[in-house]
């Protein structure tokens, strides 16, 4: 089995699964019966806490930009990348759960209209990225750095990343002292649009059916992410929020949803409390999803460029 892999296939629980009911025709059966059955849960939770999306939005199609792709071991990673004629900043794209680079479209052209080479990168799982049996953010930050190291870098001055939802919790990880590359020695400033900031209130959602479970839970996750990432280390409950999954010492634009019916005001209160250097935007007519236009919030990033970036 692979030693980077938390989670057994279906085929193999269903194997145990079948060979702890033949145990109970054996002497002391029972005992066999219980560890059998007691591994089965255990990777059926499991896999519940690492499955990835179950749709798809549409890929991305707009021929103005190329098709750039890498790999992160073996897996494939997608992005889609168009360079501006001149040396200028790079603003990176980072989309949210189920969601695809294609929803960025509109906000993309934002920023290729006043001259910015641009890449948006479809998660895995997601968009046109290959299928994936078990997911983790750390997993997508990985797939981030890999596709950053084919960019053409020596036509780029700064580097912006713009996360919405689990895309900003992506981009804010990225900020942890666990991940290098040369686009930390280039960073200009970072857009958060209804971010994500914490994992655990994330994952308490996800396996709400198992609450009365939720001590054993939160020990299970953070040893199967251990498990998947050991380059990470042990990780302790408080590390998958905010400050401690990420602190970026940079320009924060936060545009939040001000009724946001997916992820609430938790996130953005978090991030709030934190000492960075955020300017802030409650909106009244941005929905969380469905948004891939927005006269107030566009106005706000035209503002922000011109102060900014520019």
């Amino acid at each position: 089995m692979d030693r980077r892999k938390a989670t057994w296939s279906g085929q193999t629980i269903l194997v145990i699964s079948l060979l702890s009911l033949l145990t109970i025709f054996f002497p002391y059966g029972w005992i066999a019966f219980i560890i059998l059955l007691t591994l089965t849960v255990y990777q059926l939770l499991l896999r519940v806490i690492f499955t990835g999306p179950k749709k798809r939005s549409p890929p991305f199609s707009d021929p103005g930009w190329n098709l750039l792709t890498t790999k992160n071991g073996t897996e494939e990673v997608i992005g889609f990348i168009n360079y501006a004629p001149k040396k200028t900043d790079l603003v990176v794209f980072i989309h949210g759960w189920q969601s695809s680079s294609e929803r960025f479209t509109e906000r993309m052209w934002i920023f290729r209209n006043r001259g910015f080479h641009t890449l948006a990168i479809d998660m895995r799982g997601h968009g046109q990225a290959p299928y994936t049996a078990e997911w983790t953010v750390g997993k997508v930050i990985q797939d981030t750095i890999a596709i950053l190291e084919k960019v053409e870098r020596e036509n780029i001055r700064k580097i912006h990343f713009y996360g919405h939802s689990l895309g900003g919790f992506v981009s804010i990880g990225m900020h942890h002292d666990r991940y290098n590359g040369w686009w930390k020695d280039m960073y200009g400033t970072l857009m958060l649009e209804s971010p994500m900031t914490a994992y655990s209130p994330i994952l308490e959602q996800t396996t709400r059916k198992f609450s009365f479970m939720w001590p054993i839970l939160r020990r299970i996750a953070l040893h199967g992410f251990s498990k998947v990432h050991p380059e990470i280390g042990k990780l302790e409950w408080k590390d998958i929020d905010m400050p401690n999954w990420g602190l970026p010492q940079i320009p924060i634009l936060l545009l939040q949803a001000k009724n946001d019916t997916k992820l609430g005001r938790f996130h953005y209160d978090l991030i709030m409390k934190q000492n960075l250097d955020v300017e802030n935007h409650l909106i009244e007519s941005l929905p969380h999803s469905s948004n891939r236009v927005n006269e107030e919030r566009d106005k706000i990033i035209l503002s922000w460029i011109k102060t900014k970036m520019i």
